[in-house]
């Protein structure tokens, strides 16, 4: 048995090769280009975007068009590279994060490959409607029980859970982490808002 270390501790260890590894081809991070394909097809090029969970700030770099970011992290390494991609950043926990946002106060709300380090998922989503004007895309990662005991950081499976109005919903081979080799799937999202 190992000692769980927090997400904090091990992003701030990894933000320097986070870009490297989740570029490289063993990866194979699909979920972050299915959201972004979703969301092309929208036909979006402007508006402020709030990342959650935003790592590196990667998502700027996918997404065309003239947005303004702000990106959501607990990790303060990570939020240096986002910084240096043009985000406002947010150094909380999500939970915590979320809570103090005004409602209606950002065009699109991503939400990447985080969730499953937030027990409460279903709080976390309630927010992130709240907080949306425009559109919603989320992803969630299908953790097995296996992939929850062996983890390093504590994660949770929200994957089954039941989000309204969606507009698209459905699995895909999301991403394979490097040091098991095993893909896993994630659940893309993608919600509109009714003004």
């Amino acid at each position: 048995m190992f000692t769980k270390i927090s997400a904090e501790e091990f992003y701030n260890n990894h933000a320097a090769k986070y870009d490297y590894i989740v570029k490289t081809p063993n990866a194979q991070v699909q979920y972050l280009n299915e959201a972004v394909k979703i969301f092309q097809q929208r036909n979006y090029h402007q508006g402020s975007v709030l990342d959650i969970g935003c790592g590196t700030g990667l998502l700027s770099e996918l997404l065309q068009g003239d947005f303004e970011y702000t990106g959501i992290d607990i990790s303060v390494n990570m939020l240096g590279y986002a910084t240096q991609r043009g985000y406002k950043t947010i150094h909380k926990p999500i939970e915590k994060a979320l809570v103090e946002i005004d409602s209606h106060s950002y065009d699109f709300v991503f939400c990447l490959g985080s969730l499953y380090f937030v027990e409460d998922a279903q709080t976390a989503i309630e927010h992130i409607y709240r907080i949306a004007r425009k559109t919603i895309l989320i992803s969630l990662t299908e953790a097995t029980d296996e992939y929850i005991k062996n983890h390093v950081i504590p994660v949770y499976d929200h994957s089954k859970m039941v989000i309204k109005n969606a507009m698209e919903d459905y699995f895909i081979l999301g991403w394979t982490p490097p040091n098991t080799g095993i893909p896993i799937r994630t659940r893309m999202i993608y919600i509109e808002q009714k003004n």
